[in-house]
């Protein structure tokens, strides 16, 4: 019984911690695949922050576990049930495409697990869900952003670009069409492309026929690059404006010179990152990896940032850190989170209220170029 006491009480010393277990975080990433480069730098981005910080105020730690999906929405689905049986984790964090996290979705809302999507935009990610949150605008704003920042520049005519394939670039289609036509501008063509396609010509022959003052794009980064590329080598000079699909330097790596001026809309910019927690994250990020900190990373940072306050917020009410309905309840609750890419308050659809920023490629990299609140 002495001994028992002694190791007992030796324990309670060690940082006050004598009960400290680990917490994990299911990640589900594409980590290979078509867009991969999103997943890759959402991995650093978390990376990061948990090195910061992997320990919550009772002294748990948190674990991060990741699953490749392979950037296929079945897989994604596929990633988050091993978790959920094998892992026993208590949160998911993921996907980055919105029809992969479409198809997670269900899985979480099933087993009443928490979810959230640090760049999903289409809205019906969260729709009707009550586990499922995101730390990123939503289509509807993204797309407004893009079609005010087009007609405020004087381009009153425009070709949308959608991908037939991705619900993200249906949804982000849309709401730049609403947006635009609203404000006075006039789609003059819809051209579809498919995810893979690599031989752009005749959708290029029909841009160039519509004449227009500028191309709106909805999809990815490697469809961007090549559409771009064959649009310049065809003599269209049209400029392009897309959104946070297209802004990472694969973008300029595959497309060269031909995405010179390409402008779109994304979550950050580490030129307009003023905050100490957004300073600290890229310092972190550049002593690390000593690359620029890119949107996607922040954003993944971010909604980790939100897991380990609601955790917390948990620990304090007694819940226990590795609550489910706690921490979703918590997540769902978040109001003005200081994040690295701002000010974060989740609305009554589980949706980030934000701002946005404006980029453009200049001499091979992304300039910043205005910051667009909410």
């Amino acid at each position: 019984m002495k001994k028992i006491t002694s190791i007992a009480a030796a324990l309670a010393l060690v940082g006050g911690f004598a009960y400290a277990k680990e917490v994990k975080i299911g990640v589900v990433l594409p980590l290979t695949g078509g867009v991969s480069a999103f997943g890759e730098t959402s991995k650093r981005g978390l990376d990061v922050a948990n090195e910061q910080n992997s320990k919550l105020s009772n002294g748990d730690t948190v674990k991060l576990i990741y699953v490749d999906d392979r950037s296929d929405k079945v897989e994604a689905a596929t990633a988050v049930k091993r978790l959920l049986d094998k892992d026993k984790v208590s949160v998911i964090l993921g996907e980055v495409a919105s029809s992969n996290s479409m198809a997670m979705a269900p899985v979480a809302e099933k087993a009443k697990t928490p979810m959230i999507t640090h760049a999903s935009t289409n809205p019906r990610v969260t729709k009707g869900k009550k586990y499922v949150t995101r730390a990123c605008f939503i289509d509807p704003f993204q797309g407004a952003v893009m079609a005010k920042y087009a007609l405020d520049s004087g381009l009153k005519n425009a070709v949308v670009v959608t991908d037939a394939k991705q619900d993200y670039s249906v949804g982000l289609s849309k709401a730049f069409k609403k947006a635009y036509t609203a404000g006075g501008g006039k789609v003059v063509k819809t051209i579809l492309i498919n995810s893979g396609d690599k031989d752009f010509n005749a959708q290029v022959a029909a841009i160039k026929a519509a004449n227009p003052d500028i191309i709106a794009f909805t999809g990815y980064y490697n469809e961007a690059a090549l559409l771009a590329k064959q649009a310049r080598d065809m003599g269209v000079k049209t400029p392009f404006i897309g959104a946070d699909g297209v802004g990472f330097p694969e973008l300029v790596k595959i497309g060269g010179k031909a995405t010179e001026g390409f402008m779109y809309t994304d979550h950050f910019n580490e030129a307009a990152a003023s905050s100490p927690e957004a300073k600290a994250y890229v310092d972190a990020y550049h002593k690390k990896y000593n690359k620029t900190a890119d949107s996607m990373g922040a954003l993944a940072a971010d909604a980790y940032g939100m897991i380990l306050q609601a955790m917390n917020k948990c620990i304090e009410d007694k819940k226990g850190s590795d609550n489910k309905e706690c921490i979703n309840k918590n997540l769902r609750a978040t109001k003005g989170y200081k994040g690295i890419t701002g000010v974060i308050t989740i609305n009554e659809n589980g949706d980030a209220v934000k701002s946005a920023v404006i980029n453009a490629v200049k001499n091979g990299k992304f300039e910043y170029k205005t910051t667009v609140n909410p």
